[in-house]
């Protein structure tokens, strides 16, 4: 291809005397390629090979190689945000070829090679894409089927910032979902085509937090050594029970289970549990299975089957899990901890649990799931977010008429109608913005317009329920505890209570 183009070419080198660079290479050079100083950037059906992961710092690329007032011209193949639609955009191109002469065994061979290979966007997530490039001028000039060009102009002058150092993420960016086809069922196509952008963009930024290259690539390791393991379905998961158990260790071979091994050591600190895989036992931070204990006496009053649940701030997905027992049709887990995104990750890689979705983003995403939820589970976010009655908002709207809340939230005794606001940390943990007692919790959730509230349990937070382990080398609750009044924190702040409550919509 690049000889054939030289030869087209060849006038314009000899006779006109205009330099020319024409090169050969893989389609990921692209990504390593500085464009300088360019008026006019020419992407012909490109995009759509790169992976998506790294579309949007492509099209970052472009613009800032661009002066003030220069021109891309981006031309791609897109599928229509219809299904039916795109059913018959494919039917009216393979008619196309046909009476092009292509046979339909060639045309099968074509679709075939190009599967999960040529990846589409929408034609508004192409716009999307655009705009948050910098472009401030995208228009379509040409469109037919499922192919248009478009003409992007960088109108402004951008301000130069350095380039960031970016860590390559290969494993991490194989195991992300890049289309998360199950929403469709769920919501209007342009919402989840903002979704799938939002989640695009949090996952390569990483949350935006921040992280170390040396995080990265850690985390990046992990996820290549999950990536090791088989995909299985496990024959034994054990979810009715305080231990979370999944994986028979006869179902991996020796050098699977010394893999394996290494993986979860890898992982700790583990967090959320308890927890049995492959036979090994692990006990971890958190006695997880006290909560739910004391949460199901109330999940008697709520008809989980075939419901569509969210677990808001799921962590690894223990109590995702835990769910099962109830037969939801889908359980949605949402966190911005890639760490407990990856133990969720290894726990499907042995479960191979479909109706399970871990959705790595923060909990803002819920105002863009309206009307999504039969249940709700927000389990120790509320203190962690600066407006809690905007969060308790957002889950108001993402959920159906008469659905269920059940809340739990870290809070400070007594009667008052008050929340302690700490100056910066509380037991040691960064993010603490607002512990109320209960009263005031029961007045969030009214002004968010959630009624029939009810007191599951209101009890100290106890250093047997959250405490360091073999698994779990942290400083935790006792740690985190004024030693010689252990009736404060650290800080000098009452200690936390535990609350949770059940209300409805």
């Amino acid at each position: 291809m690049a000889e054939a183009c030289r030869e087209k070419l060849d006038w314009a080198t000899k006779d006109n005397h205009i330099d020319m660079d024409i090169r050969c290479g893989d389609i990921l050079d692209i990504l390593d390629t500085t464009i300088e100083d360019a008026s006019f950037v020419i992407m012909n059906y490109t995009l759509q090979f790169v992976p998506v992961l790294r579309r949007q710092i492509l099209l970052e690329s472009v613009f800032e190689g661009l002066n003030e007032g220069g021109i891309f011209l981006l031309s791609e193949k897109v599928r229509a945000e219809c299904s039916e639609v795109q059913e018959t955009c494919t039917w009216i191109y393979e008619d196309f070829k046909q009476r092009r002469n292509y046979t339909r065994r060639e045309i099968a061979r074509k679709k075939e090679a190009l599967m999960n290979v040529l990846i589409p966007f929408t034609e508004g997530e192409l716009r999307d894409s655009l705009k948050a490039a910098g472009f401030e001028a995208v228009e379509v000039i040409a469109k037919w089927n499922n192919f248009l060009t478009i003409v992007a102009r960088k109108k402004s002058p951008g301000l130069k910032v350095k380039a960031k150092v970016v860590t390559p993420t290969p494993h991490l960016d194989e195991m992300f979902d890049v289309r998360p086809v199950y929403l469709s069922d769920y919501l209007e196509p342009k919402l989840v085509s903002q979704i799938s952008l939002e989640r695009q963009s949090y996952f390569r930024d990483k949350g935006g937090f921040g992280m170390s290259q040396a995080n990265l690539k850690k985390f990046d390791d992990i996820a290549r050594v999950i990536q090791e393991l088989p995909k299985l379905s496990t024959s034994r998961l054990i979810v009715n029970e305080p231990v979370l158990t999944m994986g028979d260790p006869n179902e991996l071979t020796d050098e699977q289970m010394t893999t394996f091994q290494k993986c979860i050591k890898m992982l700790k600190p583990w967090k959320k549990g308890p927890l049995n895989l492959f036979g090994t036992n692990i006990d971890t931070e958190w006695r997880s299975d006290w909560k739910w204990l004391r949460l199901q006496n109330a999940l008697h009053e709520i008809d989980f089957e075939n419901k569509t649940v969210c677990d808001l701030g799921c962590g690894n997905g223990y109590f995702m899990y835990r769910m099962l027992e109830y037969k939801p049709k889908l359980v949605v887990g949402i966190d911005p901890n890639l760490h407990a995104w990856l133990e969720f990750n290894l726990f499907q890689r042995i479960s191979g649990i479909e109706k399970l979705k871990f959705e790595y983003i923060r909990g803002d995403i819920m105002s863009s799931l309206p009307g999504m939820f039969d249940i709700v589970f927000c389990l120790g976010v509320l203190y962690h977010t600066p407006d809690p009655i905007g969060m308790l908002k957002d889950i108001h709207l993402s959920m159906k008429g008469k659905s269920k809340l059940i809340v739990d939230c870290q809070g400070i005794d007594g009667e008052d109608h008050v929340a302690l606001f700490p100056k910066k940390r509380y037991t040691n943990m960064k993010g603490v913005y607002f512990l109320p007692t209960m009263n005031t919790l029961k007045n969030w959730l009214q002004r968010a317009n959630f009624k029939n509230i009810k007191v599951i349990f209101s009890e100290e937070l106890s250093t047997d329920e959250q405490r360091a382990t073999e698994w779990a080398d942290v400083r935790s609750l006792k740690e985190s505890l004024d030693p010689n009044d252990d009736s404060k924190t650290i800080e000098g702040y009452p200690r936390a209570y535990r609350f949770y409550v059940l209300c409805e919509k």
